[in-house]
């Protein structure tokens, strides 16, 4: 009888146990919605109010609901202490795609309280799911309309064509590239080839020689313009600093250089001293030294000029190198 009456009071305990720790709990669920169109949202949520030490939670959710409703967002889920009354809310956007009545049945909520977890299931009310209406204005149905054709315009066009003419500019400079460097040109002549040194000095030996500037009063002026397109000359053909230099100077880098002077060394040397006794001594000649003096310059820039070969092998200066050769040992002799 004692046992009896112990295992009574054990049993009373832990049902007042369990009661003082969950009391008046409510879960509800509901549609927040009575009708909506096909495909429109609506809010789904679950409400839990309780005393005691308790919470509730949700299984884990696939895309749809119980019910043919589908889940289109992520819950929000909050909760209240409040006097010992807890309070949670769960909030799920949702939506149904089936024309009718449609509801949530059977949702399963998990309740923790004491170290156990207990499942309840919800039932929501239903809402009607509606097809979009049509348009009773619209006798019949259209096709879609094509696309508009808006006019081109400039700022469109612009780009393209200006990268299509900088292609065009490129490959024609390309070609133009090509063809100068295979034919050995400059290309656009941006760079002007240096002429030769033999031509620079016979076109200014042949001014002097139009300006009858051997016949001047001034010999000083026409020696020191001789002398210079001379030393211009050696400089450019023979890479001497003849411009920097002295007669002496000149006179023996020339023999050094690999090059036979011998036919006009004597003349050279009584050019350069006469021009020295000029602009230095005031040293007068005759207008036929000059005029020699001048032939014979000429014809030393034509002997010793470089040689350029023709296609058949043949060189086409030697007949032109031996009468200037000619003229100038007949100069010399005068």
């Amino acid at each position: 009888m004692k046992l009896i009456r112990f295992v009574f009071i054990v049993f009373l305990l832990l049902t007042l146990n369990v009661d003082a720790q969950i009391e008046q709990l409510e879960i509800k669920a509901a549609l927040k919605a009575d009708t909506i169109l096909i495909g429109d949202r609506v809010e789904f949520a679950i409400m839990a109010n309780g005393k005691g030490k308790f919470s509730v939670s949700l299984p884990i959710l696939a895309d749809t609901l119980p019910g043919g409703i589908y889940i289109i967002g992520k819950p929000i889920i909050d909760s209240t202490i409040k006097n010992n009354t807890r309070s949670y809310i769960f909030k799920l956007p949702v939506t149904a795609f089936s024309p009718g009545n449609v509801s949530v049945s059977k949702l399963p909520v998990l309740v923790n309280h004491g170290g156990s977890v207990d499942t309840t299931w919800v039932t929501t009310n239903s809402i009607f799911v509606k097809l979009v209406p049509r348009d009773t204005t619209l006798k019949d149905i259209k096709d879609i309309k094509p696309p508009i054709k808006e006019p081109i315009r400039f700022s469109e066009v612009a780009p393209w064509a200006g990268l299509g003419l900088l292609l065009a500019a490129i490959i024609i400079l390309l070609v133009m590239y090509l063809r100068s460097r295979k034919q050995n040109k400059p290309f656009l002549n941006i760079f002007k080839p240096k002429e030769p040194a033999h031509v620079v000095a016979l076109r200014e030996l042949m001014l002097l020689e139009e300006n009858r500037e051997w016949a001047s009063d001034n010999p000083k002026l026409f020696y020191t313009k001789l002398i210079d397109i001379l030393r211009n000359y050696l400089e450019g053909r023979f890479q001497i600093n003849a411009p920097e230099q002295t007669t002496s100077e000149i006179l023996s880098e020339i023999a050094r250089l690999d090059f036979d002077f011998s036919p006009y060394i004597e003349t050279l040397r009584e050019l350069l001293f006469t021009s020295d006794l000029v602009k230095f001594a005031k040293h007068v000649t005759t207008i036929d030294e000059n005029r020699r003096f001048l032939s014979f310059a000429i014809n030393f820039v034509h002997s010793t000029k470089p040689i350029e070969s023709s296609n058949d092998g043949e060189n086409p200066t030697d007949e032109t190198e031996s009468a200037d050769n000619t003229d100038l040992l007949t100069s010399d002799s005068n």
